[in-house]
């Protein structure tokens, strides 16, 4: 657990517990010596050139975008319809944790953009046998929101869109250089399959309705299918938005509420993650395992990035709340399990061979 003085980095705020992490005699973290600053001109004519060849489709839509109804998905969709002028299909994936937040935003985003919107619900046993077999395991089950929505999303476009010609382009709003956790956290489907292979589950899932062969198999070669190009047979083009133009966390929030009406994050405004109603848990995990959570991954990404000042940063990671999460009882209640059955030991993500 994080105590009341925790070694940092002199220029961020990330800690000395970091997986991996090394440091200069000035104190200051390998992060902060290897940054690399975003080219200020972002790639905006390569994007422009997608855009252009997704306005020669004559299908229904020429963008999908997958939606949670927090900031960065639902900026995603507001650059790609008002901006751009693409016809959007936005698909959320209801992992059964959606908050109430979200669903407001997903309207009030939806209806006034005029965007075709479809959520997307597997069956609930499944996914609560999913999460709870995650816990046993590795003592983690954000991997089983972020697979099966890949999965389920991703299949559905192939389904129903990928007849289109040129291919598909499916947007995401991940943003690598601010979210990115390695040594914590990469988003490796080999490594979900495994684990739900070890609980008698794989099966089900490649059974399911919801999940197409070749998606599955085509995203568990790449490593991480956020950062990593699909082979070139794949049937769509997916890119991350975060990857071809500037972003900047406060001016999408005040963006997205100035034009929208949009709702931001009741707790700290540089907040990603409450779509989730457990996500609280989710951190309690992470803290119990490394001392502290993503919050502090993304607010020092920040600090580099300029956007977040280090006594700022400092400030926002003293608001997020320590201990046991007054959702962790309700979350082992729905699952099933006892505090006995979370594995606190699991090991996270290994690294390929």
């Amino acid at each position: 657990m994080e105590g009341a003085f925790v070694k940092r980095c002199k220029r961020c705020i990330l800690p000395y517990s970091y997986p991996g992490i090394t440091f200069d005699k000035r104190g200051i973290c390998s992060f902060c010596v290897n940054y690399m600053k975003p080219n200020s001109e972002p790639k905006t004519e390569e994007l422009r050139r997608l855009v252009k060849e997704a306005k020669l489709s004559k299908k229904r839509y020429q963008a999908i975008v997958p939606i949670s109804g927090g900031k960065d998905s639902s900026y995603v969709v507001y650059v790609m319809r008002r901006v751009y002028g693409l016809r959007v299909l936005a698909i959320n994936f209801d992992n059964g944790f959606r908050s109430a937040t979200a669903e407001v935003n997903l309207k009030i985003l939806t209806d006034q953009l005029g965007v075709d919107y479809i959520s997307i619900k597997p069956n609930w046993n499944l996914m609560r046998d999913l999460y709870a077999t995650f816990v046993k395991i590795t003592g983690e089950f954000c991997s089983v929101c972020n697979a099966m929505g890949y999965l389920t999303i991703m299949s559905f476009i192939i389904k129903h869109v990928s007849e289109s010609v040129p291919k598909p382009l499916v947007v995401g709003g991940w943003a690598r250089h601010l979210e990115a956790m390695p040594g914590m956290y990469s988003f490796d489907l080999k490594y979900f399959c495994d684990v739900i292979a070890q609980g008698g589950l794989l099966e089900a899932v490649r059974e399911s309705e919801l999940v197409n062969e070749l998606c599955l198999d085509a995203l568990i070669n790449a490593q991480d299918p956020r950062q990593d190009r699909i082979d070139e047979t794949f049937p769509l083009r997916y890119i991350m938005l975060p990857d071809f133009i500037h972003w900047d966390l406060r001016q999408i929030t005040r963006t997205l509420k100035k034009e929208l009406g949009w709702i931001s994050a009741p707790e700290a405004e540089n907040e990603t993650h409450f779509d989730c109603v457990m996500y609280p848990v989710a951190q309690y995990f992470e803290r119990q395992k490394y001392g502290f959570s993503q919050n502090i991954v993304t607010y020092s990404a920040l600090v580099r990035e300029g956007q977040l000042s280090r006594p700022e940063a400092i400030k926002n990671n003293r608001k997020e709340k320590k201990g046991v999460p007054l959702e962790f009882s309700r979350f082992l209640n729905i699952l099933g399990l006892k505090i006995t059955d979370v594995n606190w030991e699991g090991k996270w993500h290994p690294q390929r061979q």
